[in-house]
């Protein structure tokens, strides 16, 4: 998206220039109504046409982000329930030393001491593995739907006649008639 995005904003500037030169030629250029007229309207059309799209609304309603979520979250679950389970029996050792030491035999105090260091050391490596590869599978499938939605832009800007289109974070305002979201949300539901 941000490669359509740069590749759109240098058409914009290129538009623009090109009205400014032709608006300047104009002005300089000796008063011919039917030249002006055909100049102007040469300019008008060549302008690009603009659209902006609310990338996070297509994400939240776009039927591929919630499946995938869903298996996400189904994939993960168990290491989830398994990093709860430990993190339980470390609590629980954890106030079974607190409340029993001073009346626990030095060979009892120094057991439960190292398996409350072993359930440490357990639950960080459960925590980094998980939340890398959480984050891996995240990002995998966070690029398969941002690539569908780039190519479903493509093709409502291609149905529309837009030749440029913005994000709505990227933008400080727009008017709705340019706004695109509902009909790639359209899309995107169609095809699902």
């Amino acid at each position: 998206m941000k490669k359509l995005t740069l590749a759109l904003m240098s058409v914009l500037a290129m538009g623009l220039a090109t009205t400014t030169f032709a608006a300047a030629n104009t002005a300089v250029a000796p008063v011919n109504t039917a030249a002006t007229t055909v100049t102007a309207a040469t300019t008008v059309s060549a302008s690009p046409r603009i659209g902006v799209i609310e990338l996070g609304e297509v994400l939240k309603t776009d039927p591929q982000m919630q499946a995938l979520k869903k298996q996400l979250e189904a994939q993960f679950k168990p290491r989830m329930d398994k990093m709860t389970a430990t993190q339980a029996a470390l609590k629980a050792d954890t106030d079974k030393m607190s409340r029993n030491a001073s009346v626990m035999s030095a060979t009892d105090k120094d057991a439960l001491t190292d398996k409350i260091s072993r359930e440490q050391r357990d639950l960080a490596r459960m925590q980094q593995d998980y939340f890398q590869d959480a984050k891996t599978a995240q990002n995998e499938a966070m690029s398969k739907v941002l690539k569908r939605i780039d190519e479903v832009v493509a093709k409502v800007a291609k149905q529309q006649n837009l030749d440029l289109i913005f994000q709505r974070e990227n933008v400080a305002y727009h008017s709705a008639r340019v706004d695109i979201t509902q009909a790639v949300i359209a899309q995107m539901k169609a095809a699902a």
